[in-house]
């Protein structure tokens, strides 16, 4: 009833219902996206464009700037197009081999495109690293990859214990319907409840920042009752 009242407000102030509706969509967007965070950012896709250009202006000037290959190859990644990050990043495998950041995006590269035992190499390799490289995502590769294969329950165990060090409410949630997906009820829970146990831990932005994976995970715990 308020955001009626508060649209016939600027209605009557603009003149113009469009306009009215368009101001409206945008302060919700706007509150939202501060208070609450649980819509994406509609922002982010220009903003990783116009870095991605810069990026790729810059291997093309420098092609020895593997830190400016690195960063495209995490670009791609995230969007999804696996094969042309993984061509990124191995054009910087001279200087970066060491680098966890490079192991993991180069590892789940290849584990999407169906080198899992390359894959879980390269993975292996970023934990090795650092323990806490991409704040406990690797684990959960680790584990998609070691259900695959139907490794013992300690191996399992044992990246559920490191991906609990090292994680954050994401990881969780990601790790629980990764068990999920594998039928593992149990582990499912016990991971969407640590989700929501760190969620509620969380102060300020963080607890904005990682609202829509607890939300998320009382939606999955519910599926599983």
């Amino acid at each position: 009833m308020k955001t009626f009242g508060l649209f016939l407000l600027i209605s009557f102030l603009t003149g113009n219902p469009l306009l009215a509706l368009l101001i409206l969509i945008l302060v919700v967007f706007v509150i939202e996206r501060r208070f609450i965070g649980v819509l994406p950012d509609i922002f982010e896709p220009w903003r990783r464009a116009g870095r991605m250009r810069q990026l790729n202006k810059e291997v093309q000037v420098n092609p020895a700037n593997a830190e400016a290959h690195l960063d495209l190859g995490e670009a791609y990644f995230r969007q999804g197009k696996y094969k042309l990050a993984s061509s990124f990043l191995e054009k910087a495998s001279g200087k970066m081999a060491g680098h966890p950041l490079f192991h993991f995006y180069l590892g789940a590269c290849y584990y999407h495109l169906g080198k899992i035992e390359e894959g879980k190499r390269e993975i292996e390799k970023a934990v090795a690293a650092n323990p806490k490289a991409s704040l406990g995502e690797p684990y959960v590769y680790l584990l998609r990859i070691c259900l695959q294969e139907r490794q013992p329950a300690h191996i399992i165990e044992n990246i559920c214990k490191q991906l609990l060090n090292s994680g954050t409410p994401k990881t969780f949630y990601l790790a629980g319907r990764v068990f999920m997906e594998a039928g593992d009820i149990n582990r499912a829970r016990n991971f969407f409840e640590e989700t929501i146990e760190n969620y509620d831990a969380c102060r300020g932005a963080l607890k904005r920042l990682y609202r829509k994976w607890a939300i998320l995970s009382k939606i999955c715990l519910y599926s599983l009752k």
